[in-house]
C-alpha cells in the first residue's frame, strides 16, 4: 500500500520520459478506506479534481473492471445453469424408474377404483418428500465438509449461497419428477 498525499501521487505515478506521460495504463490502483463510507461521492469528486487521469470507483466497479471478469463470471453462470439442467434429468430420470417399477400396483389400485387425482397427487407428495429428504441430507453433509477445510482451500460457502442452492435443489426435484407423475395418470 502507498500512503501519499493527492499531489505527491500526482507526481510520483508512472511517466515516460522527460516527464511525457508512458501512454494508458492498463491498471494502476490506490485504495482507500473511508471511515464514513456514506462520504462516497464527496471523496470521489475531491479526488478526481485534485488528480489528473483518474477515476474512482467502488469494490464491485473495480473488480468487474479486471479484464476477464466479465467473461469468467458468464462462464460460471452458464456452468451453474447446466448443472441445475442435469440436476432435473437425473431426479427426473431418478423419478420416471421408481414409477415404472410401480406401474402394475398403480394399474391394480385404480382397476379397484382409485382416482386419478389421489394417484398424482400421492405421486407429488412422495417425490417432494424423497427430494426434501436427499436435499437436507446433501445441505447437511456440504456444511460439515466445508466447515472443516483447511483455510488453504479457496472455498467459502456464504449463507444465502447455501439457501439459494437448497432452494433450487427442492424447486428440481418436483420439477424433474413431473414426467414421471403424467406416466402414472395414463
Amino acid at each position: 500500500a502507498v500512503f501519499a498525499p493527492l499531489l505527491t501521487w500526482d507526481k510520483i505515478r508512472p511517466q515516460g520520459a522527460d516527464g511525457q506521460p508512458a501512454g494508458e495504463l492498463v491498471s494502476n490502483i490506490a485504495v482507500a478506506r473511508m471511515t464514513d463510507p456514506s462520504n462516497l461521492e464527496a471523496m470521489a469528486d475531491k479526488i478526481e479534481q485534485d488528480v489528473d487521469k483518474v477515476e474512482v470507483v467502488d469494490r464491485q466497479t473495480a473488480w468487474e473492471a479486471i479484464p476477464g471478469y466479465a467473461a469468467q463470471q458468464s462462464t460460471l453462470s452458464t456452468q451453474q445453469f447446466f448443472t441445475f439442467f442435469i440436476g432435473v434429468l437425473v431426479v427426473g430420470g431418478f423419478f420416471q424408474i421408481q414409477t415404472l417399477q410401480k406401474v402394475a400396483q398403480i394399474g391394480m389400485l385404480k382397476a379397484i377404483g382409485l382416482s386419478n387425482w389421489t394417484v398424482g397427487w400421492t405421486a407429488i407428495v412422495q417425490i417432494v418428500t424423497v427430494n426434501a429428504i436427499g436435499v437436507l441430507i446433501g445441505a447437511a453433509g456440504t456444511l460439515a465438509l466445508t466447515a472443516n477445510f483447511p483455510v488453504t482451500v479457496p472455498i467459502m460457502l456464504t449463507g444465502p449461497t447455501a439457501l439459494a442452492s437448497v432452494l433450487a435443489l427442492l424447486a428440481i426435484g418436483p420439477l424433474g419428477g413431473i414426467v414421471s407423475v403424467f406416466v402414472l395418470l395414463r
